[in-house]
């Protein structure tokens, strides 16, 4: 019927427009990897990276892709599972990536289709990870130095942290940052970009590779200074000053054991000895044993073998002005990386390179640090990379999110295996925490050598609890039986369970629910995390009855009649001639024009303040043919003292109707108008012959009647 089919596609549009925005606002967001994050490659050029983050609407897939940023910075990869049925606001997966500067992006969907926009980190790769140490030819020197350039290629990074405080706490979650301005420091203690910006530029052009540096030299820093600190010790430098507790040694520790623990690293590039020449003149047996001392230690802190670049350096300008080199210094350095089963590895050799020193130690300008850059950039060249196994970074842990059962809190837990375990911000310890509150929680953990990774994150922006959602159609509602009513809520981020009062079943799960059945209504919500909500406030339906399909029948010469099989339901009728809707709404209508006549069943509802009018279906048609000469009809004649009518082709308004019977005399008047039929009052008349006449202002004609 054509009132179904008009219902069901409104319905269908009605569901598309409401549940349009609903896909448009879904949220996911990536928490793990951060932008500019740079992950040490492999000696296969790759990297298995882990992808976390978070959802706020009802999902069942997430996917991942990583796009080149730029044409020819990497490879491609298709849309890829990430995790199925992802649970508690939470999802977590890896995709490995080959070497290269990417778009990383995340999409989610639920029964096939994707829910809202893609979630991306618009820069990240897998590249070359190295950690800066020595003293200030490694560090930098003062911002107020001039001349010292930036990089220029988007892939060469920094970590932007300032331990200027001396901290011996876990550093922060780094901020990673591209080397494009002078006054940074390179996190944790590195001034400007040094060198490090020319020969992040050469490694990028030459690999086409991201590169990260982290930067954990102290200028000023002899070898007894790295080795004394890292036995613990305080320690003195050559001007008397002593340095804090663990330093300089516990930058160096504890950027190995939080960032190259969780990203990777190639190599530390080790660039130290100008202060064992002068003013300390420190002696070949004292500098080899306190330098593998520094490498001994290290490696047993982190639990593990990292190579050291070690460059062969001992040039400064003594208090005579002279620039003086140390072969003792230079000796032992090579010696270390000379030694039986070395984890050192030859560096530049830097005093032959002095023309470009101002002071006669720190090289200087554009010119110099380029110098210095190009020797670092021979010393990692195609052998360095071949040779050279770099540590890889560590998968991140996952968090389990499990809503309590009092649907107020969280409980979150980390897997087990760690030596401890830190939530953030709260700093409670042990696997699991219970969260009641919106914030953003994550966690450090630690193997036994204080080797540290971050947890992926969870997000929560509103309560826990979801609120008690809000039937939009409140109250009392109605529907017409052939069609459905739609309940929807204020809300629609969460899943929902629809039920009847007083049952459990559930009905539907979305925002919307269309129904066809009387009752009264509930629904509840539950959030991502699994809570639940309270029950809704009920809103009821009352479906109102089938109206009858209408049949139409002739009336009269000018009119047609529709009637229903149900009585007293006070309708109304739409009518149509061929495909024209008509405006007109009684049960008889005049047809002064040819056609097919057709008409429908209206009957109005109120319900308070809810207005509603249901149809029928159409009836058959009924042809009508308006050729008949005369304008004014009597029907029938013969006929009935009580069922004779006066039927006019135009409309005459106050008709003057007169009867007369055979001797003149009038038995009967009436004024009316001759819009529709009309019945003349003969019903006291014994049969006979009559005369009847019809006056208006535009007719006046006579006609013969016979009552039987």
């Amino acid at each position: 019927m054509l009132d179904k089919i008009f219902t069901s596609c409104f319905l269908r549009i009605w569901l598309l427009l409401f549940l349009l925005p609903l896909g448009l606002s879904a949220q996911i967001k990536i928490t793990t990897p951060v932008e500019r994050a740079v992950y040490q490659r492999n000696p296969s050029g790759q990297a298995t990276i882990s992808v976390t983050g978070n959802y706020t609407v009802p999902i069942d897939k997430v996917e991942i892709r990583a796009l080149p940023a730029i044409d020819g910075q990497g490879i491609p990869t298709a849309w890829l599972p990430l995790q199925t049925n992802p649970t508690g606001g939470l999802f977590s997966g890896t995709i490995t990536l080959f070497q290269g500067w990417y778009t990383l992006e995340a999409r989610a969907s639920l029964n096939g289709t994707v829910v809202g926009q893609p979630a991306i980190v618009s820069r990240m790769g897998v590249g070359e990870v190295f950690m800066i140490s020595g003293q200030s030819n490694a560090q930098g020197v003062d911002y107020e130095f001039p001349n010292k350039p930036v990089a220029t290629d988007d892939r060469v990074n920094y970590i932007n942290y300032n331990n200027s405080v001396n901290s011996l706490n876990d550093p922060p979650y780094p901020i990673f940052e591209r080397m494009n301005a002078v006054n940074i420091t390179v996190g944790p203690r590195g001034k400007t970009p040094w060198c490090w910006g020319i020969l992040g530029d050469l490694l990028t052009q030459k690999l086409n590779v991201p590169v990260l540096f982290i930067n954990t030299a102290w200028e000023g820093t002899s070898i007894g200074n790295w080795s004394e600190s890292a036995q613990g010790r305080k320690t003195q430098n050559s001007f008397g000053f002593f340095y804090p507790d663990q330093m300089p040694y516990a930058n160096l520790r504890l950027s190995m054991q939080h960032y190259a623990k969780e990203f990777g690293v190639r190599a530390i590039l080790w660039m130290q000895g100008e202060t064992d020449t002068y003013p300390l003149a420190t002696d070949y047996e004292t500098y080899r044993s306190r330098l593998q001392s520094v490498l001994d230690k290290l490696g047993a802190d982190i639990n593990g073998r990292v190579t050291w670049v070690i460059a062969r350096t001992s040039r400064i300008q003594n208090a005579n002005l002279q620039s003086v080199t140390s072969p003792a210094v230079i000796g032992a350095q090579n010696a270390v990386i000379d030694g039986l089963f070395s984890s050192a590895y030859p560096g530049p050799e830097t005093d032959p390179l002095y023309p470009q020193r101002f002071d006669g130690t720190h090289f200087s300008g554009t010119q110099g640090l380029t110098i210095l850059a190009n020797a670092w950039n021979s010393t990692l060249n195609t052998e360095f990379f071949t040779k050279v196994s770099p540590l890889l970074p560590t998968a991140v842990p996952k968090i389990t999110s499990i809503c309590a059962p009092n649907n107020t809190s969280l409980t979150l837990t980390l897997p087990e295996g760690y030596a401890s375990y830190t939530w953030l911000p709260s700093g409670a310890t042990g696997r699991t925490i219970t969260v009641t509150s919106p914030g953003e929680y994550s966690a450090r953990v630690k193997d036994a050598s204080g080797n540290t990774v971050h947890s992926q994150k969870l997000i929560v922006t509103s309560s826990i609890k979801p609120a008690t959602p809000t039937i939009v159609q409140s109250g009392s509602q109605q529907a017409c039986a052939d069609s459905a009513f739609v309940f929807s809520l204020t809300t629609s981020n969460d899943s929902y369970s629809w039920f009847k009062q007083g049952t459990t079943n559930v009905l539907a799960t979305t925002p919307t629910f269309a129904v066809q059945e009387a009752g009264s209504y509930q629904v509840r919500s539950q959030n991502v995390f699994g809570c639940t909500s309270d029950v809704s406030a009920a809103a009821s339906l009352v479906i109102r009855p089938q109206i009858p399909q209408p049949t139409i029948a002739k009336s009269g010469p000018f009119t047609v009649m529709a009637t229903i099989a149900e009585t007293g339901m006070n309708e109304q009728y739409d009518w149509k001639r061929d495909q024209k809707i008509l405006s007109l709404h009684s049960n008889i209508i005049k047809t002064d024009t040819s056609g097919q006549y057709s008409a429908r069943a209206k009957v109005n509802y109120t319900l308070g303040n809810n207005l509603l009018t249901c149809y029928s279906a159409f009836s058959g048609t009924q042809e009508v043919i308006t050729d008949t000469k005369n304008d004014v009809v009597v029907f029938p004649n013969p006929g009935a003292a009580d069922d004779l009518y006066i039927e006019s082709r135009d409309n005459m308004r106050n008709a003057e109707i007169t009867v007369y019977d055979m001797f003149g005399r009038v038995v009967i008047t009436q004024t009316q108008d001759l819009t529709s039929r009309v019945k003349i009052l003969t019903k006291n008349l014994p049969s006979g012959k009559y005369v009847i006449r019809i006056k208006s202002a535009d007719v006046d004609l006579t006609k013969q009647i016979m009552i039987r």
